[in-house]
């Protein structure tokens, strides 16, 4: 590789990461409809037709900001579950990471919970890969737990965990802040573990 290609192709990530962080900004402040292209590219001080050389349509420029940012919530939350010593531990805080992506990121877990999981296409994309990646560590726990004999062996996995997703995105849509995160996070997983424990 040239020293000028190599160049071009970290101007070209560093184009890309900045439409994708002016498209999380301005999603995140207008909703995805009150958003346009035209604001995203000035945002991002690009031409409008430099923005679809990344990204096709808006539809795909949200899913690859949503993608990057679901990349960095199972990265950071692997990191929060390696720091608990146990699968009860790791379950709860599970719930207070799940809580506070509603609160932090309240108008993504909004768009992920109302329309992009209802798009035609969903179960081939790579947000639906990735969160399945984000499950799939919930029911390691839920495993671990059955073989640590907190958790009953009669189980049915994946019940639990649509009560678990289910459960935590409808009292988090229906009303948490800062303030209330750590008791709505602790009375959930007290109500859930009740349910699964051995």
């Amino acid at each position: 590789m040239t020293e000028a290609s190599r160049k071009r192709r970290i101007h070209d990530r560093d184009r890309e990461a900045d439409i994708i962080d002016a498209a999380h900004r301005l999603f995140s402040e207008k909703g995805f409809d009150g958003t346009s292209v035209a604001e995203i590219a000035r945002a991002a001080e690009v031409a409008e037709g430099t923005l679809y050389l990344y990204a096709a349509t808006k539809r795909d420029l949200l899913a690859k900001v949503i993608e990057r940012w679901y990349a960095g919530l199972i990265d950071a939350l692997k990191h929060t579950l390696d720091a608990e010593p146990d699968a009860k531990a790791k379950l709860h805080a599970f719930v207070r990471a799940q809580f506070a992506v509603f609160v932090d990121h309240a108008a993504f877990g909004r768009l992920l919970a109302r329309d992009i999981r209802a798009e035609p296409g969903y179960r081939e994309s790579a947000l639906y890969r990735m969160n399945r990646d984000y499950t799939r560590l919930f029911m390691d726990l839920l495993r671990q737990g059955q073989a640590e004999g907190v958790i009953r062996d009669d189980l049915l996995l994946d019940i639990a965990r649509d009560l678990f997703f289910g459960g935590i995105e409808h009292a988090a849509i229906a009303g948490v802040s800062r303030e209330t995160l750590n008791p709505r996070a602790r009375a959930f997983f007290e109500t859930w573990w009740a349910g699964v424990r051995a």
